[in-house]
């Protein structure tokens, strides 16, 4: 199987792009709300090099397991989306539930977050399934 590395490289960068939009502009000061944060209680224990890097390296890691699956079936962008979707579906949402069940974490963070989740899977199905 060919795994298009220039595809999940530029995939792994979707979810930095992504999330400035998304826990910025979009939905930042929800999310604080929801989080019950200020944005100096946010900035005061915020380490850019293991948020950042370690997120970007669990991207790869998503990125990779995509190429991989989207390269098990068909290419095409189309694909590409629909197996970002149900790796979302299958995975993304069931786990992230956890965090509502047993973390006694809000819906609407959930809801936030794995909504986040499946832009990006779809993007990176999208990009990955383009040049697969």
């Amino acid at each position: 199987m060919d795994i298009n590395w220039l595809a999940v490289l530029v995939a792994a960068i979707l979810p930095m792009v992504v999330g400035s939009l998304w826990y910025g502009p979009l939905f930042g000061k929800s999310w604080t709300a929801l989080m019950e944060l200020t944005e100096e209680e946010i900035k005061a224990d915020f380490n850019p090099v293991k948020s950042y890097g370690l997120s970007f390296v669990m991207a790869l890691v998503m990125a990779f397991v995509l190429a991989y699956v989207v390269g098990m079936g068909e290419g095409g962008t189309t694909n590409g989306m629909m197996y970002g979707a149900l790796l979302w579906l299958g995975f993304i949402v069931p786990y992230g539930f956890q965090s509502v069940a047993f973390e006694m974490k809000k819906s609407p963070i959930y809801l936030l977050s794995i909504t986040y989740n499946l832009v990006v899977l779809l993007l990176m199905g999208l990009v990955i399934g383009a040049w697969q």
